[in-house]
């Protein structure tokens, strides 16, 4: 069951993606966005069946949309960041195929998108790995006994899954986009996750046993020795 979850939930998420970015653009034929959706579906296809086989409880734990314990505040605050990167998205056909204010990346530069793009998926991925309790939504686990995670890349920085969002969102609008929808993709996604990570970390210094100490340990949020 966990298996036929997965694949759907792979298969729903890839298309609502890229139908962000064609839809917009009203073409099939954006090939550029036909790449990153294919590389988007291999690498995540590829990564979730390690974590099934390996870690299935993280797998578990991401298609947990529960939110019944899950504080007022941080509903808004999942809303903002989902948002933020659905516009991080359309933004790139937009400015691309109508505005046209800034021009498109193009030679070295755009090519690394691809890198920074990739990085960013592995780097999430990354994360579930070494934490089997990164639900969507933010409230403690106590039924199933959650403790915090310290190892892998959670030893670096204390929130590994949204520095993965950022190499994403730039990484993707390198690739796609333009300097307008990059700037307006990473103004609007660090000012959600600054939202979210406000807020998770009351909940986690509130309520989880051994995340003070944790945070006085691991400094960086993000940026691993930086921010």
């Amino acid at each position: 069951m966990l298996i036929i979850k997965t694949v759907v939930g792979i298969s729903l998420q890839a298309l609502l993606l890229i139908a962000l970015l064609l839809l917009p653009a009203w073409t099939i034929y954006w090939h550029d966005a036909l790449i990153w959706g294919a590389i988007y579906f291999v690498i995540v296809t590829t990564g979730s069946a390690y974590l099934l086989v390996k870690r299935p409880t993280s797998i578990e734990a991401r298609l947990n949309m529960e939110t019944k314990e899950q504080p007022r505040e941080d509903k808004l605050a999942t809303t903002l960041m989902f948002s933020a990167l659905g516009i991080g998205l359309l933004a790139c056909p937009i400015d691309v195929f109508y505005l046209q204010i800034t021009p498109a990346f193009i030679g070295a530069l755009k090519f690394s998108g691809l890198f920074v793009f990739v990085l960013g998926l592995l780097v999430f991925l990354g994360s579930m790995a070494a934490n089997e309790f990164a639900e969507p939504t933010v409230h403690i686990q106590e039924e199933r006994g959650q403790t915090v995670a310290d190892t892998g890349l959670y030893a670096y920085v204390r929130h590994p899954m949204y520095s993965g969002f950022i190499l994403w969102m730039i990484g993707t609008n390198l690739w796609l986009g333009t300097t307008l929808s990059l700037a307006v993709s990473i103004l609007i996604l660090l000012i959600a996750l600054g939202f979210r990570i406000r807020i998770e970390e009351k909940t986690l210094l509130a309520e989880l046993d051994g995340y003070k100490e944790y945070s006085e340990k691991v400094k960086a949020r993000i940026i691993p020795f930086i921010f």
